[in-house]
C-alpha cells in the first residue's frame, strides 16, 4: 500500500496502516538518528518519535508532511536527550566578583544591541534566538511568510554580530 493511503487510513484511525507505517519509517529515523544522537540515545529517540507521531497522526494535514515531521521530531528528541545527559557545574561560592561583573557586561552590550536593531528583526530574532521557536513558528507569529522571516533573521545575527564585534 502506497505510503499516501496508509497515511490517510492511519489518519481515520486504522491501527494496522498505522503500524505498517511507522514500521515502515523506522530504519530511516535509526538511520537518521545514528547522524544526530549520541549512540545511546538513538533508541530512546526512535521510539519517542513513533510514540508522538502515533498520538497526533490524525493531525497531519499532508501524507508527504509525514518524513519532515519525523526527521524533525527525532532531531529535537536527540537534542533534548543531549542536553539532559550533559553534565552541570555546581555553583562556586567562592566565584571571583569579576567573573560576574563580565556577565552583567555582556548583558547589557546584548540589550543594547537588541534596542538598536529595527523592530522588523528585533522581532524575529527575539522570538527564534531568544524564546526558542522555529522559524516557521515565528513566521506565524508574525505573520510574514517563510522566505521574509529567514531572511529578517538573517539579516539581524549578522547586524548583532557587526555590533558585538566592534
Amino acid at each position: 500500500m502506497p505510503d499516501d493511503e496508509l497515511v490517510a487510513c492511519a489518519r481515520a484511525g486504522d491501527a494496522q496502516a498505522l503500524e505498517a507505517l511507522l514500521r515502515r519509517c523506522q530504519p530511516d529515523l535509526r538511520r537518521y538518528a545514528r547522524r544526530h544522537c549520541a549512540s545511546h540515545d538513538v533508541d530512546d529517540a526512535v521510539q519517542d518519535a513513533m510514540w508522538i507521531v502515533a498520538r497526533r497522526v490524525p493531525t497531519l494535514r499532508v501524507a508527504a508532511a509525514l518524513s519532515s515531521w519525523l526527521f524533525v521530531t527525532v532531531r529535537r528528541l536527540c537534542m533534548r536527550l543531549l542536553k539532559q545527559r550533559q553534565p552541570t557545574e555546581p555553583l562556586n561560592e567562592e566565584e571571583p566578583f569579576h567573573a560576574v561583573e563580565s556577565q552583567d557586561a555582556l548583558r547589557l552590550d546584548l540589550a543594547r544591541a537588541l534596542e538598536e536593531l529595527a523592530p522588523i528583526y528585533r522581532e524575529v530574532l527575539v522570538l527564534v534566538d531568544v524564546m526558542g521557536h522555529t522559524v516557521p513558528e515565528a513566521a506565524d507569529a508574525l505573520s510574514v511568510g517563510l522566505e521574509t522571516t529567514k531572511s529578517r533573521l538573517h539579516r539581524a545575527r549578522a547586524l548583532m554580530r557587526r555590533r558585538l564585534t566592534l
